[in-house]
């Protein structure tokens, strides 16, 4: 049988490092493949917050953006998970869940593992570990702190 293939999207937060001991424990008891996944708002799709911006410049942030996440990805890895040896490093533009979903099917994911947030502002969007769980055609592990 093959290992299985567990998608860990993350933010960075604390609150997603606790996924950490669960998806170590996937490895060592089921040599899991894990991917990690961090998604780039696109700000494109955001109503300005102050002034307009081109599209030049709406690339220009983006791509900081994801040297960023890069960056911060391969210190997940230096820090908690032994370089990521195991890992596969993804990055996506877009809406956090939507990004999730379309990684489960493109990579064939067997599981997702999340931890959840409080939502700022609950009655507008549904919060994204909500929509992942309700749509996934795969189980989604909910860590709770």
């Amino acid at each position: 049988m093959n290992p299985p293939k567990v998608l860990w999207p993350t933010d960075f937060s604390r609150n997603a490092e606790k996924a950490l001991p669960f998806i170590t424990s996937l490895i060592r008891d089921k040599g899991a493949e894990v991917h990690v996944l961090y998604v780039i708002p696109d700000i494109a799709r955001q109503k300005p917050w102050y002034g307009s911006y081109d599209d030049r410049h709406i690339e220009r942030l983006t791509r900081q953006e994801e040297r960023s996440a890069v960056k911060r990805l391969n210190q997940l890895c230096t820090k908690y998970m032994d370089g990521c040896a195991l890992f596969t490093r993804h990055t996506a533009v877009g809406e956090a869940a939507d990004e999730i979903l379309k990684l489960i099917n493109t990579e064939g994911m067997d599981m997702v593992v999340m931890t959840p947030h409080a939502h700022p502002l609950p009655e507008i969007d549904e919060p994204t570990f909500e929509k992942v769980k309700r749509m996934a055609s795969i189980p989604v592990e909910v860590i709770l702190s």
